[in-house]
C-alpha cells in the first residue's frame, strides 16, 4: 500500500490533544474556548502539513540514496517558502546557543568551569578604564625634588 493511502486510513482520528490545539488557537487570537469543529479542522490541517513535509523530505533523502531523513532534506522540502526556511534557521540558531551555554556549565557540580570563564571574557583593549587609572598615578612625579 502506498504511504499516502496509509495516512488516509487514520482520517477522523485526532492526532493532537484538545489542550494543545486550544492553546495554539488561543495564542494566535482565538477565544479562550474554541469550538470542537475548529479544533478538528486545525488538527487535520497540521497533520496533513506534517505528513506532506515528511513525504517531501523522504523523497529528497531517497534521491540522495539515504533511508534516513536529515535536516537538510527538510530544508530542501521547504526551499520554496522563505518563511519556513527562516523559522528553521531561527530554531537551529537557538539550539546552537543553548548547546553552547550548556557546555559552559559543568554538569558535575553546577559551577562554571575556568575555561568557560575565559571564553566569556571579552578583550577590552582601549576600552579598559582600570589600566588608564593605574597609568595616571604612575606618570606623576612623587617627590618635591622632581619638579
Amino acid at each position: 500500500m502506498e504511504p499516502r493511502a496509509r495516512v488516509g486510513k487514520n482520517r477522523g482520528q485526532q492526532n493532537f490533544s484538545d489542550q494543545e490545539l486550544q492553546l495554539f488557537l488561543f495564542a494566535h487570537g482565538d477565544v479562550a474556548n474554541s469550538l470542537e469543529p475548529t479544533k478538528k479542522v486545525l488538527d487535520e490541517i497540521i497533520t496533513d502539513f506534517i505528513t506532506e513535509l515528511c513525504f517531501e523530505a523522504h523523497r529528497s533523502a531517497s534521491l540522495a540514496g539515504r533511508q534516513k531523513i536529515k535536516l537538510d532534506d527538510v530544508r530542501f522540502a521547504c526551499r520554496k517558502n522563505p518563511l519556513y526556511l527562516g523559522k528553521i534557521q531561527e530554531m537551529l540558531d537557538k539550539k546552537t546557543e543553548i548547546d553552547n551555554t550548556r557546555k559552559l556549565i559543568d554538569s558535575n557540580d553546577d559551577k562554571i568551569t575556568k575555561s568557560a570563564v575565559r571564553a566569556m571574557e571579552e578583550p577590552l583593549n582601549d576600552l579598559d578604564d582600570d589600566v588608564d587609572m593605574d597609568m595616571g598615578s604612575k606618570g606623576k612625579s612623587v617627590g618635591k625634588g622632581a619638579r
